[in-house]
């Protein structure tokens, strides 16, 4: 079994090669190489990565000349845009789960921004992702995760706590909870963007990205700085990551890793542009959600207003952490009930139970 990564010697090359980062001695660093790799997980067949760079060139065809007033930011970073966006960093332990992990953190963000709201507790199941969906601590494909949350979607971390971590695979029917079809986190579609501009677009338009990017062995003692490959690392593998943010000044992609908060800049990385051997701007695009529709029950919600119009079908509540939602015409007590429902949980300071669909609320129940 090899030994734990020669950080000294990292360290040395990047001193040598002026390129201006730090390495230093991490969780992942201590590791043997064998175990260093199940910290991976994006699987690339050689047919894949030709349809993906395949993808990635039409792609950027198609956006060339398509960009109209709008003006992308010279730098922007979701964890510190008016509020944090951005999930906590996750660790997916010793499994090949990274392409849940960056899925979920994408769509927990784009589930932020849709609600407007920062501060909004959203925690959704890497574990339903992968090993309900069809992966497996041996990997997953790049856009795996969001096909599956768009054909089924993806349940609350509560409903199927992370396990995975020692590198056993996870039994969905096993490890689910019962009641995990009223629970599930949906989106409606995603989108890949390819062009320089197009990726920076989408981060200051849209939110957070998925991407890919290969993996040199170097990486895993990044510290700090903006990373560059130095030239004698070698390939360990492929990874899936949760791009967040970019900064022209620096000219580099701000990253959310899954190796916990040990590793790198409390979890985050930053990568300079245009690296060839990455392959993070030449082969594959970034993946946008377009749209997020949250189907849950949210519990325990305290009710802070009430709001109707003298149209009976036009009420609305607003729900702490959640924002204003609409009762639903066809709610399950009808308008008039439900809103009343929610008066008496301000009036009486009183907690609810709420089923919503996206913008809509389904169902009340007074706690």
């Amino acid at each position: 079994m090899a030994e734990e990564l020669n950080v000294s010697a990292i360290q040395t090359a990047v001193q040598q090669e002026n390129l201006g980062w730090q390495a230093a001695p991490n969780p992942l660093t201590a590791l043997s190489q064998e175990d260093r790799l199940k910290r991976l997980g994006l699987v690339v067949s050689q047919e894949e990565m030709a349809r993906l760079k395949a993808e990635a060139v039409q792609l950027a065809a198609a956006e060339a000349g398509q960009f109209g007033t709008f003006t992308a930011p010279t730098a922007i970073d979701w964890r510190n845009k008016g509020g944090n966006w951005v999930t906590s960093v996750k660790d997916q332990g010793a499994c090949g789960s990274c392409v849940s992990f960056c899925s979920c953190a994408t769509i927990e963000s784009a589930i932020r921004i849709k609600l407007n709201n920062p501060g909004f507790a959203v925690d959704l199941s890497e574990g339903f992702m992968q090993f309900c969906g069809g992966g497996s601590c041996g990997g997953w494909g790049l856009t795996s995760g969001l096909d599956y949350a768009k054909s089924t979607g993806v349940t609350d971390e509560a409903c199927m706590p992370y396990t995975a971590g020692g590198g056993q695979n996870m039994n969905c029917a096993a490890s689910r909870c019962s009641d995990w079809q009223n629970r599930l986190t949906k989106i409606s579609s995603y989108a890949g963007h390819s062009s320089m501009q197009a990726r920076k677009d989408a981060i200051a338009g849209k939110g957070p990205l998925l991407a890919g990017m290969a993996v040199y062995n170097d990486f895993f003692a990044y510290s700090s700085g903006v990373y560059v490959k130095t030239s004698s690392s070698t390939l360990a593998g492929y990874h899936c990551i949760c791009i967040v943010g970019y900064d022209d000044n620096q000219q580099c992609w701000i990253l959310k890793n899954s190796w916990g908060t040990g590793w790198g800049d409390g979890g985050y990385c930053r990568i300079r542009y245009n690296q060839a051997d990455l392959l993070i701007d030449t082969s594959w695009a970034f993946y946008s959600v377009e749209v997020v529709i949250s189907s849950q029950w949210y519990s325990n919600i305290a009710v802070s207003q009430v709001y109707s119009t003298p149209h009976s079908k036009n009420a609305w509540a607003y729900l702490q952490g959640i924002g204003w939602r609409k009762i639903h015409p066809n709610a399950n007590d009808g308008v008039t009930n439900t809103l009343a429902i929610f008066a008496n949980a301000v009036a009486k300071n009183k907690r609810v139970t709420v089923y919503a669909d996206g913008d809509f609320i389904y169902q009340a129940y007074l706690l």
